[in-house]
C-alpha cells in the first residue's frame, strides 16, 4: 500500500502540473450530469417484491404527508408556507428548513415506485412552494434579511439546487433562470472571494456553484465551482483541512474528521456522481487525493458501523444524527469514491469493509429506515453480492494524529481512541447552544469501541459529561458565554510516539482555559497488543472539590447480561461500593465485548452499577426537552480535595474473560518503569518493548534524554527498532543517548535522523524543525 500511495502522489502531481486546461460540457454531458445527480437523489425503479425498499419508501411517504404536506399553507393571507415554520423572518435556520421541505416533496415526486411519482397535484404544490420561497426568502430583491451565512450559502441553496435538478422538466426556463440568478447573488462571486471559506464549507459552496453551472449550461460557473474546491484536497500544515498525519481540522482548532470531514467525504462522492462520464470531470484534478484520504484519514476513525465520537466535534450532542447514521453514510460515500479507483484490490477492500461493517445491523427490521433509497439500493446490492467477503478485515494499526492531539489504536476486535488538547487544539467546541457540556471530551477521554454500542443511544445526555472514562476531573464547569470560544491548553506537551503497531500518547495539562479550575495533571497512555496502560501523576489542584480519575463509566447494552465484578465482588444495579482491589471485570454480550481492568498495585476504588438520568436539551438547545435514562457501570479512583502530586496506574484488557483478568492481575507482564513529574514509562515483557515519555531532560534505564521527547525501543534477536517523537511540537531537534548493542549497526532510518557515537552510546538526533509531532525511526541490526 505504501508503494501505491507514493506512485499515486507522483501521478497526481504530474497531473496538476499539466496546467489549467478545462473541458467544457456539451449539451449531452450536461444532460448526463443532471441525470447522474437525479439518480443519486431518488435511486432507480425496483421490483414490487423488494419488501425492504417498499417499507423504506413507505416510511418516507408517511413522513412527507405528516410533516410536510399536512402543514403546507396555500392561503396567501397567512404569511408562512408551513404552519410549523412561521418565524422565518427572524430565524435563519427556518429558511433552510423550508427549502429542505420543498426538496423532500420534489424527491418523492421523482422517485419511481412512490405513490407520489409525478403526481400532478404534488407538482403544483412544489411549484407553488418554490414561487413563494423565491418571492419571500430567496432572491436579490428580498436580500439577505440578516440571515446566517451558512443558511444563505450552504444550507438553503444545497436543497434548492437539488430541487431544481429534479423539477427542471416541469418548470419554465424563466423560472429556472430567476433561481439561478438568486444563487449567483448569495454565493461567492469568484473562486478567490473572501467568503469562499475553508474545508467542508468551501467544498459545499463549490458544489452548489458547479451544479448551478450545469443547470444553466454555464461553463464559467462549472469552472468556477471546480476551481473553488481544489484547495480543499491540498494537505495543510496549519488551519483547516487535511494533515499528513491523518487529522482533519475545521474551525482552526477542532478535530472534525467525522463531522465537517464527513461533509467533505460526502461532497467528494457527490462530485464523482455528478460528473461521472463527462470530460469536465478532468477539471477536478485534485479530487483523486480522496483515494489516499480514505486510507489515512477516514478508515482509521471507523469501527465497523460506528465512528469515533472524538472526531465528531459538537455533533455528539445532537440527538437527530446518531453515530451509526454518520458511519453508514460515510461507508456509502467511501464505497462510492473507492469504486472510481482503477486498482481492483483497492475497490475490493472497500467493498469488503462496507459489507462486513453493515451485515450485522442489516438483519434488523429498521436497518434501511434512515437511509435514502439510493443508499439502501447500494447496500442491498453489496449484501447480496456473494463475491464480496462478509468477514470484517483483521485491521491492526496504531496511529498518532498529532495535529489533532489524538491517538487511534486499531486491533482485530476493538478500536480505542484518546482525545487530548493542546496550545493549538481546543478541548471542545460549542456553537449556537450545541455541546454545552463538552468541557472534558478533549481532556484525556478514552473511547473504546468493541461493538457493545456503549456510546450510542442516550449516552451523551446520561453519562455525566464531567465523568468521562479516562479523564481526571473535579467536575467543575462554567457558563458558555460566546460561540466558538477556544479552550486551549497552557502546556505544550500533548502528542505521542508510534511505530504504527503500538504507541503512547501523553499530555501535561491544566484546566485553566477550559473550566477555570486550577486542576492539572501529567498523563500517558500506552497502547500495546490487547492492553492499554494508563498512568497519571502530578495531579494537583487548589480547588476544594472532590477530584477523581474515571477508570470506567460505561453505558450497558444489557444490564443483566453485563455482570460487573470488582475484586471478586459482584456489583448489582443500584449498588456502589468502595473496594481495594487489583482487578475488575465487565462481562460482554460476546467474548470480544468483555473488558478486564487490572491495577498493578492494590488500589482503593469506588465501583458502581446504577441508572443515570439526563436531558438531551441540557447538552444542546436544538434537542427537544426530553428526559432519558440508561444504566452504567463505573470505576473511579479518588484523589480527594485539593490534591497534591497524586497518581494512579491501571491496565485495560479489551476482550479478556473474568478468569483471564484475575489471572493477569497475579502475573502482570507490564512493568511500570516510571510515573513521576518528568517521566512516564513502561516495559512490555511480552514484546520486549520499552516506551518512555520524557517531559524533561533526564535518564531512565540507561537511556539518556538530552532533550524532551518520547522514545520506543523494540528488540528482537536480530533487530532493535527505535522510534522517537517530540510531543511538545516546539523543539527543532530531539536528542537521545541509547546504549550500543555489540555487532549492531544502522540498517535503515528516517531521513531526519542522524546517528553518531558518544562513548558506549548511540547518539540519536532527530530534526524536528517541522514541529508536526511526527514519529521517526532508526533500525539497528547485524
Amino acid at each position: 500500500m505504501k508503494k501505491y500511495i507514493v506512485v499515486f502522489f507522483l501521478v497526481l502531481f504530474s497531473l496538476l502540473a499539466i496546467g489549467d486546461k478545462t473541458f467544457a460540457q456539451t449539451i449531452a454531458e450536461q444532460n448526463m450530469s443532471l441525470n447522474n445527480w437525479k439518480v443519486s437523489l431518488v435511486g432507480k425503479a425496483f421490483p414490487a417484491s423488494n419488501v425492504a425498499l417498499k417499507l423504506t419508501l413507505a416510511e418516507k411517504e408517511q413522513a412527507l404527508q405528516q410533516n410536510v404536506l399536512s402543514r403546507l399553507n396555500k392561503d396567501p393571507k397567512k404569511n408562512y408556507l408551513f404552519s410549523n415554520v412561521t418565524a422565518w423572518k427572524t430565524n435563519s435556520t427556518q429558511s433552510t428548513i423550508i427549502a429542505t421541505n420543498i426538496e423532500k416533496m420534489a424527491t418523492l415526486y421523482q422517485t419511481p415506485n412512490s405513490i407520489y411519482y409525478r403526481n400532478a397535484a404534488l407538482k403544483q404544490d412544489i411549484i407553488y412552494s418554490l414561487t413563494w420561497f423565491y418571492n419571500n426568502l430567496y432572491s436579490a430583491k428580498v436580500g439577505k434579511l440578516n440571515r446566517n451565512w451558512y443558511d444563505l450559502q450552504i444550507g438553503t441553496p444545497i436543497s434548492l439546487v437539488n430541487t431544481l435538478v429534479l423539477m427542471k422538466p416541469d418548470i419554465s426556463s424563466t423560472f429556472l433562470q430567476n433561481y439561478l440568478k438568486a444563487i449567483d447573488y448569495f454565493e461567492p462571486a469568484t473562486a478567490t472571494a473572501k467568503d469562499v471559506g475553508t474545508g467542508a464549507n468551501r467544498l459545499d459552496k463549490g458544489f452548489i456553484v458547479t451544479i448551478r453551472g450545469v443547470l444553466g449550461g454555464n461553463q464559467a460557473k462549472i469552472n468556477m465551482g471546480t476551481e473553488m474546491v481544489k484547495r480543499v484536497y491540498t494537505p495543510v500544515t496549519s488551519g483547516d483541512g487535511f494533515y499528513a498525519d491523518g487529522s482533519f481540522i475545521q474551525h482552526a482548532n477542532t478535530p472534525y474528521t467525522t463531522g465537517y470531514g464527513a461533509a467533505v467525504l460526502a461532497r467528494s462522492a457527490d462530485f464523482y456522481q455528478l460528473l461521472s462520464g463527462t470530460k469536465s470531470f478532468s477539471n477536478l484534478r485534485s479530487l483523486p487525493m480522496m483515494f489516499t484520504y480514505l486510507d489515512t484519514t477516514y478508515l482509521p476513525v471507523l469501527y465497523k458501523d460506528e465512528v469515533l465520537d472524538m472526531t465528531r466535534g459538537r455533533g455528539v450532542s445532537l440527538k437527530a444524527v446518531s453515530n451509526q447514521q454518520i458511519a453508514q453514510t460515510m461507508l456509502y460515500d467511501m464505497f462510492t469514491i473507492s469504486q472510481k479507483n482503477s486498482n481492483v484490490a483497492y475497490r475490493g477492500k472497500y467493498a469488503n469493509i462496507m459489507k462486513s461493517s453493515i451485515i450485522s445491523q442489516s438483519l434488523h427490521l429498521d436497518f434501511y429506515k434512515n437511509l435514502t433509497i439510493p443508499q439502501a439500493q447500494t447496500f442491498q446490492s453489496i449484501l447480496l453480492n456473494k463475491k464480496i467477503p462478509a468477514t470484517y478485515p483483521n485491521r491492526t494499526q496504531n496511529k498518532m494524529m498529532a495535529s489533532a492531539s489524538q491517538m487511534v489504536d486499531i486491533k482485530s476486535s476493538y478500536v480505542a481512541g484518546i482525545s487530548m488538547f493542546s496550545k493549538k487544539i481546543s478541548a471542545f467546541e460549542s456553537i449556537g447552544g450545541q455541546n454545552k457540556l463538552g468541557f472534558y471530551t478533549g481532556t484525556g477521554a478514552l473511547y473504546l469501541y468493541n461493538g457493545d454500542e456503549a456510546f450510542e443511544g442516550n449516552y451523551y445526555p446520561t453519562v455525566d459529561m464531567t465523568s468521562l472514562a479516562g479523564t481526571t476531573t473535579d467536575h467543575k464547569t462554567k457558563p458558555i458565554t460566546s460561540d466558538n470560544a477556544k479552550y486551549l491548553n497552557t502546556q505544550a506537551w500533548s502528542g505521542g510516539v508510534s511505530d504504527q503497531q503500538n504507541g503512547s500518547s501523553t499530555m501535561h495539562y491544566n484546566m485553566k482555559n477550559v473550566t477555570g479550575s486550577t486542576l492539572e495533571a501529567r498523563k500517558s497512555w500506552f497502547f500495546l497488543n490487547g492492553k492499554i496502560v494508563a498512568l497519571g501523576t502530578g495531579i494537583t489542584s487548589k480547588e476544594n472539590l472532590s477530584t477523581e480519575t474515571i477508570v470506567e463509566n460505561r453505558k450497558l447494552f444489557n444490564t443483566n447480561l453485563n455482570t460487573f465484578v470488582v475484586g471478586g465482588q459482584t456489583i448489582n444495579l443500584g449498588q456502589t461500593k468502595n473496594i481495594t482491589t487489583k482487578w475488575a471485570y465487565l462481562n460482554g454480550a460476546v467474548p470480544s465485548q468483555n473488558i478486564g481492568y487490572v491495577f498493578p498495585t492494590a488500589t482503593n476504588v469506588t465501583a458502581y452499577k446504577k441508572t443515570k438520568t439526563g436531558n438531551w436539551n441540557t447538552i444542546n438547545t436544538r434537542n427537544r426537552n426530553e428526559i432519558v435514562s440508561a444504566n452504567y457501570t463505573g470505576i473511579t479512583i479518588s484523589h480527594g480535595k485539593k490534591p497534591t502530586n497524586k497518581s494512579y496506574s491501571y491496565i485495560i484488557l479489551p476482550g479478556k474473560s473474568k478468569q483471564a483478568t484475575e489471572a493477569y492481575s497475579k502475573k502482570i507482564d507490564i512493568e511500570i518503569r516510571a510515573n513521576n513529574l518528568n517521566q512516564q514509562a513502561v516495559f512490555d515483557k511480552s514484546q520486549n518493548l520499552w516506551i518512555a515519555n520524557f517531559r524533561q531532560a533526564s535518564t531512565l534505564n540507561g537511556i539518556v534524554a538530552q532533550t524532551r521527547g518520547s522514545i520506543m525501543i523494540r528488540k528482537s534477536a536480530t533487530l532493535q527498532k527505535i522510534t522517537l517523537a517530540d510531543p511538545s511540537m516546539e523543539q527543532s531537534k530531539i536528542v537521545f543517548l541509547v546504549p550500543k548493542v555489540a555487532g549492531h549497526k544502522v540498517k535503515s532510518k528516517s531521513p531526519e535522523v542522524s546517528v553518531t557515537t558518544s562513548g558506549k552510546n548511540w547518539r540519536i538526533q532527530v530534526n524536528t524543525a517541522a514541529k508536526n509531532g511526527k514519529s521517526f525511526s532508526v533500525n539497528f541490526g547485524k
